[in-house]
């Protein structure tokens, strides 16, 4: 016959295996491919967990949504891809050069980000991407820059097929970004910056035209900036 202490001995013992079994599982689940979360900051954009082991993946890592490639020509007619700038974190907006409304002060506030962070000018890009590429030509966002007093050599100013824009826009960094006739001129899209990681996810949406929204953007870009 077994004793009551050493039934109540062998039920704590397995207590404490559960509880740590179940932390360590816990554990792993919480980890993701690109690195634990030690910025402190979400992936924004839908994910999936991995039920079967497939090349860089293992089961229970979480697969966070990323920007899809893209490639673009810059103010001075070069081609810039995603690619080139792959290990850099990103800041980036939506706009067009002929935008009567929003665009002026979104651009004069990006300048503001961008001094800002002029110590880390050659560890992170600005985008902006144009959603009316018929208009704007890169001597039409060359005079664009010139007007707005932007000089930062890391700040591109991106034009290319009008509905991979928005498409890109929408789906990919998960702002508002199209043509609409109703729209002051015939564009709509979001005042939102986004920020983006070395690996491509989306870690934060801020509004452009807020300055406690720009003052979040800066602490949260130097977090990603200073992170190993």
């Amino acid at each position: 016959m077994i004793k009551m202490p050493e039934i109540q001995t062998r039920k704590s013992r397995n207590l404490i295996f559960t509880t740590l079994f179940l932390f360590s599982l816990f554990t792993a689940c919480s980890n993701d491919k690109a690195g634990q979360n030690s910025v402190n900051l979400p992936y924004i954009g839908h994910h999936d967990v991995v039920y079967e082991a497939v090349e860089g993946y293992e089961i229970g890592d979480t697969i966070f949504h990323k920007v899809p490639k893209w490639e673009y020509l810059t103010q001075d007619s070069t081609v810039l891809s995603s690619q080139d700038i792959d290990n850099k974190v990103w800041i980036v907006d939506f706009f067009f050069s002929y935008c009567p409304t929003i665009c002026p002060p979104m651009t004069k506030a990006m300048r503001g980000i961008s001094d800002s962070l002029s110590d880390y000018s050659e560890d992170f890009n600005i985008l902006s991407f144009s959603i009316d590429p018929d208009r704007d030509t890169p001597a039409r966002l060359r005079l664009y820059r010139k007007r707005h007093e932007v000089t930062s050599e890391n700040w591109f100013f991106l034009t290319g097929d009008e509905e991979e824009t928005h498409t890109l826009g929408i789906e990919g960094f998960q702002i508002h970004a199209n043509a609409d006739e109703q729209a002051p001129g015939g564009f709509a899209h979001s005042s939102n910056f986004v920020l983006i990681d070395k690996n491509q996810h989306i870690r934060g949406v801020y509004d452009g035209l807020e300055p406690e929204s720009r003052e979040q953007l800066i602490i949260d870009a130097k977090k990603l900036l200073n992170a190993n």
